[in-house]
């Protein structure tokens, strides 16, 4: 039962009546209590039990004060004695269970109580993500729930949060996909990201702009499989350590045409274009033709950012022609004979798309080594139990064109690997896409979210808030990306009015008991409790989320509060504290040994 809203400051109220039979019935509690003292009494002393009956005789005696006539025998102080243990049980009973009641009694507006339950959360439970688990999971057929650790069965997401006791922790399985949408320092990266790197049972795609990912999770995924840091601007200052040749899944216009993408992405959301520009859509055409000549070619970037520096250069058309991509070439010759000042338009925004071709340290890590070092296998990736760390700085310049394309060809990949293995990947793989709006802009990822959930690819998108992915998407693409995730976590921050208040509806609404007070002519009040539709969660109460928490909104479920579960709380903190203490000495070491250098 509900607490009613009541008008403050004033005295009555509803309870009055209440509050009467209450005094009532405690002055007949009181009394039997007299009564039964005696009776007690009589017990512990070994005398007979004598007088009256409750009732009106026993009643009548105690007024008089004749206690021979309703505790024959006894001594009164006994009695009293006896009494007084009684009246004090019986009100520490009384007292005990009230303040309970009151602690658990929610609040008329309280939205816990409307929000989902214990059993309508069950679907996110453990029991029922292991059951999921061992029907999507081939390696987990025939192996028993309870030998079934939760890491292997799905993503932890947090702690159900229940008013006066702790929930259960929810998971999301393997076929879920997610979005998180939390300002910063709210704990995407302590509660959501690196939680889910260290238990994930397969391969690991994360990308990141900040090394705290890196170093809280890189030492134990190390125990795991091969950990792999691409990290061209230096952010963690790991020495490079293998190198990826982009054009090698750049052989077909298709993919040469995606890959180009990547680059004019980093444009069109900088001038937030919701259509179609004419000068990007140009720059991605040049951009393709230039990469599936160099990926013809058996050539490199550097011959990209060469071609795209010489706007006579005829070698682009006459290697696309030599290999069967003739209309390629042609569009290559075109818009080199065409008007001086479209064509020269056409190169500077392909130049400015591809700009971060023009940094020496990115271009090492995407072209042959002057000393061996081993090539990234895109296509084994998937497979395999290692993890990809990806750093980019924002801005223009920054290596987020590479970084997208190389989370695109492991996405891509890893379905591949899929269909080959029956239709899903087993182990499954997770691609951490923090910062996606960033610095891992892939222009068709909203039409490709749920597609990943049936190929075991569970991607878990962060964003910082959703005009931020509106930007990179348009909002079509950002509200497909939102219908498509099947575990969506709102977390502290939002500061978008329209995104509260649109959550605010999906939350719902609910009866909310309050009292009214009137006053008729002749002084008398009374109070009549009504119900009025009032929303759950209203859109300052979403943006007031506290850090540490998140919202979530399930497929099929009611929405439900959680309180995260951060990695310094866990079991492992102390052992993971060190290591990023380790990994932090790390980078201040190579960090000042790379300026000394320069200097």
């Amino acid at each position: 039962m509900r607490r009613p809203i009541e008008p403050h400051g004033l005295a009555g109220g509803p309870l009055t009546p209440f509050v009467v039979l209450g005094v009532a019935w405690a002055v007949i509690a009181g009394l039997w209590l007299a009564w039964a003292a005696g009776r007690l009494t009589a017990a512990v002393t070994g005398r007979p039990a004598a007088g009256p009956r409750f009732g009106a005789e026993f009643l009548a005696a105690l007024l008089r004060g004749d206690w021979a006539t309703a505790w024959p025998g006894l001594s009164p102080a006994a009695v009293a004695a006896v009494y007084t243990v009684l009246l004090a049980g019986a009100v520490g009973v009384a007292g005990g269970g009230w303040l309970w009641w009151q602690a658990h009694r929610p609040a008329g507006d309280d939205p816990l109580p409307s929000l989902a339950g214990g059993r309508e959360v069950a679907a996110l439970a453990l029991p029922a993500v292991v059951g999921r688990a061992r029907r999507l999971r081939a390696d987990l057929h025939g192996v028993p729930a309870r030998r079934i650790a939760a890491e292997q069965a799905g993503v932890a997401l947090g702690v159900h949060r229940r008013r006066g006791r702790r929930g259960r922790t929810l998971y999301a399985s393997f076929e879920d996909v997610l979005l998180a949408v939390m300002a910063p320092r709210a704990g995407k990266t302590t509660a959501l990201t690196a939680p889910g790197t260290l238990a994930a049972p397969g391969a690991v795609i994360a990308t990141s702009n900040k090394p705290d990912l890196w170093a809280t999770t890189a030492a134990a995924r190390a125990a795991r499989g091969t950990v792999w840091v691409f990290d061209p601007q230096a952010i963690t200052y790991e020495p490079q350590t293998w190198w990826w040749q982009p054009l090698t899944a750049a052989d077909s216009w298709e993919d040469a045409f995606r890959l180009a993408d990547h680059f004019v992405q980093q444009i069109r959301a900088t001038h937030h274009v919701s259509g179609e520009d004419f000068w990007i859509a140009a720059a991605q055409d040049l951009l393709a033709c230039l990469l599936l000549a160099a990926a013809c070619h058996g050539g490199t970037l550097v011959d990209v950012q060469a071609w795209l520096s010489d706007v006579t250069s005829r070698e682009p058309a006459r290697i696309l022609a030599a290999h069967g991509f003739h209309a390629a070439a042609r569009s290559v010759a075109g818009r080199q004979a065409g008007a001086p000042e479209t064509r020269d338009g056409v190169y500077e925004t392909a130049r400015t798309a591809a700009s971060c071709l023009s940094d020496p340290r990115i271009m090492a890590w995407v072209t042959p080594p002057a000393r061996p070092l081993p090539a990234l296998d895109v296509a084994g990736f998937p497979t395999s139990s290692h993890t990809l760390y990806l750093l980019s700085k924002d801005g223009a310049g920054s290596a987020a064109p590479l970084v997208a394309g190389l989370t695109d060809q492991l996405l891509r990949a890893a379905v591949r690997a899929a269909e080959l293995r029956g239709g899903r990947l087993d182990p499954p793989m997770l691609a951490v896409l923090d910062e996606a709006a960033n610095i891992c802009k892939i222009g068709d990822l909203p039409d490709l979210y749920s597609h990943f959930g049936s190929r075991g690819i569970v991607p878990m998108t962060i964003l910082q808030s959703y005009p931020q992915g509106a930007r990179v998407w348009g909002e079509p693409g950002m509200a497909a990306l939102w219908s498509a995730a099947t575990i969506k976590l709102v977390g502290a921050g939002i500061d978008d009015p329209k995104l509260a208040e649109d959550i605010s509806r999906l939350v719902g609404e609910h009866d909310v008991p309050t009292v009214a007070r009137t006053r008729d002519g002749a002084g008398h009040h009374t109070w009549q409790t009504s119900l009025r539709r009032q929303r759950i969660l209203d859109a300052a109460q979403i943006r007031a989320l506290p850090k540490g928490s998140a919202l979530l909104l399930a497929t099929g479920i009611k929405p439900a509060l959680l309180d995260l579960l951060p990695w310094y709380d866990g079991p492992d903190a102390t052992r993971l504290t060190r290591e990023v203490g380790r990994a932090t000495d790390r980078i201040t070491r190579h960090a000042r040994d790379t300026h000394q250098a320069r200097w």
